[in-house]
Formats: C-alpha cells, structure tokens, sequence
C-alpha cells in the first residue's frame, strides 16, 4: 500500500469520525427549541468551527495528496525517460551488432567458398599423383595368329564335321 493511499485512508478515517460527530451535533440543533438567538449561536458556534477546521484539513490533506502524487508522477516520468533511453540504446546496440553479424556471414560464405575450392584442387592434385605413382603395370600380350590358329583349328574342324548318326 503506497504512502498516499495510507494518507487517504487516514483522512476518510479522520473525515468519517468529524462527520458522525457534526451529524449529532445538527441533529442536536435541530431537535433543540431555542428560546433566543444568543442560543442558537451558542449552538451553532462549535459546529461551525468543526465544519471549518474539517474543511481546512481536508484542504490541507488533500494538497499533500496532490503534491505527492506530483512527485510520483515525476519520478514515474523521470523513470520512464531512463527506460526509453537504455531502449533507444540498446536497439541502436542490436542494429550494429546486426550489420556486424551479416558483414560477418558474407565473409564467411566467401570463406566457405574458397574452402570449397581449395578442397576440391587439392583433392585433384593428390588423385592425380596417386594414380600416377601407383599406376597399375600395364598388361601387354603379343600373340602370334599363327599359333592361335593351330591352337584352336582341331575344336573348329570338331564342330564342324557331321554327326555320323544323322
């Protein structure tokens, strides 16, 4: 419970009690039959004077509600200021680190790329000499026509002879 609150509950407090008092004291004049005047103002009088020090009390509780509510709201102002200055800092903070960030992917795809590259010409170059120094020996045949010719000439003449059953 804020501190105008507790003053205001006070006051209603206090205003209830000077109320009920004031309620006797002009149901006490109203049910009074006065004889004379001098009566009557002799009534009349506290009565008056507590209606005029609950109005001054009431004046003066309700100026220090209004000032400290004044003060609250300037401190809520000053407070919000504070807040939208460490905001305004802050997205000005994130904007850079943003440009600084898509600066920073644009290196790295470049990176990336020369990456790729040099992956791919030294994977070339090692291949390449690889396959030249391990080169599988090469497999040289010479054969003689002649020769294959009397190699294969007795299947040949075998199948090409008639079944003697046929």
């Amino acid at each position: 419970m804020s501190k105008t609150e507790m003053l205001r509950q006070s006051a209603e407090a206090s205003n209830q009690k000077r109320l009920e008092s004031l309620a006797q004291q002009v149901q006490a004049v109203s049910n009074a039959k006065s004889q004379s005047a001098e009566e009557l103002a002799a009534t009349l009088e506290p009565l008056a004077q507590a209606l005029a020090a609950l109005s001054a009390e009431t004046a003066k509780t309700l100026a220090e509600i209004d000032s400290r509510t004044r003060a609250t709201g300037a401190s809520f102002t000053l407070q919000l200021e504070t807040a939208t200055k460490t905001l305004n800092a802050a997205t000005v903070q994130a904007q850079r680190a943003t440009v600084g960030l898509h600066q920073a992917a644009k290196r790295l795809d470049w990176t990336h790329y020369a990456l790729t590259v040099t992956t791919a010409l030294l994977t070339a170059v090692l291949v390449s000499g690889f396959w030249l120094w391990l080169r599988p020996p090469t497999v040289q045949t010479f054969l003689d026509p002649k020769a294959v010719a009397e190699y294969l000439k007795p299947a040949v003449i075998g199948a090409l002879r008639p079944a003697k059953g046929r």
